[in-house]
């Protein structure tokens, strides 16, 4: 898909399904272009390699200081709702990445990187990617920022095949098994299971469980009918496993930053425009959840 190639123009928000080489390493692709102002970054349970293409963003306070993230970056799980202030024109593609995949493909427990983004350069040294930079850099397309880094996560799994291959894993399906039963099964200890689960996740159980409750809700909500029927939000909360509706309330307003009702009557240029998509990308950011 093409973009436009002035900065001053009205800004473009895409999420893209991986190339089905990438399927069970990459969710989506999100690419954001000529953005500006504040925004709430959202809980997640994907981690994320992001590439800044123009602009940065500005994060909250450490030490009393404001700190600009502008260059590429990986960052784990996201538990809690962020906000951020993005510079005019902030143009930048993401890789949103499942955790399990995340330590075997760049070498680093992702329960160091929990709510915490970190410089590529930091994270990883040596990483080779300037290459990769500089492309994304020369180009305007969205389709050309995806098919680069989609092809640069190939080379970098190709490289780490041994990793990848003998990752800890859990199928979805056993998230909310008991933590015992899960152990047995992997023939470890609880206290063993658990310590490679906060590992490759970056949570430990409870806290994932909480996170694909929340990931499957809004799921629910990003792909029904716009706006909801009326009663749909209890419906949705009851599949996705929660006690009742104010149960998921509680959850979305600190994951969400807001109740589940704003994501669906905001403006599109308000602080939670980051899942304001049309609804081919909203397919993109629901698959599996």
């Amino acid at each position: 898909m093409d973009l436009p190639s002035h900065p001053a123009r009205a800004a473009l928000r895409l999420a893209l399904a991986p190339p089905p080489a990438l399927a069970g390493l990459v969710h989506h692709f999100h690419v954001e272009y000529a953005s500006a102002g504040r925004v709430v970054v959202p809980a997640s349970p994907l981690a994320q390699l992001t590439f800044f293409i123009a602009g940065g963003s500005l994060l909250p306070p450490e030490q009393g200081r404001r700190r600009l993230l502008d260059r590429a970056f990986v960052c784990g799980p996201m538990s809690r709702a962020i906000p951020a202030e993005w510079q005019p024109g902030t143009t930048f593609v993401s890789a949103l990445i499942e955790p399990s995949r995340f330590s075997g493909l760049f070498g680093l427990p992702l329960n160091a990187l929990l709510n915490l983004p970190v410089p590529l350069d930091d994270a990883v040294p040596g990483l080779p990617y300037r290459e990769l930079q500089e492309a994304l850099l020369a180009t305007r397309h969205a389709a050309a920022w995806v098919e680069l880094v989609s092809a640069w996560l190939l080379r970098l799994a190709a490289r780490r095949e041994d990793a990848l291959r003998t990752a800890f894993r859990l199928p979805a399906a056993l998230l909310f098994s008991p933590a015992e039963t899960l152990a047995r099964e992997h023939g470890i200890s609880v206290r063993q299971f658990e310590r490679r689960f906060l590992a490759a996740y970056g949570q430990n159980l409870r806290e994932s469980r909480r996170l694909a409750r929340y990931a499957c809700a809004l799921g629910m909500m990003l792909t029904g009918p716009q706006p909801l029927p009326r009663g749909q939000l209890t419906r949705i909360a009851m599949d996705a496993g929660y006690h009742d509706q104010a149960h998921m309330v509680r959850d979305f307003t600190e994951l969400l930053g807001q109740a589940p009702g704003s994501l669906l009557a905001g403006p599109e240029a308000g602080e939670l425009r980051l899942l304001r998509y049309d609804e081919r990308s909203r397919l993109a950011v629901a698959r599996g959840w």
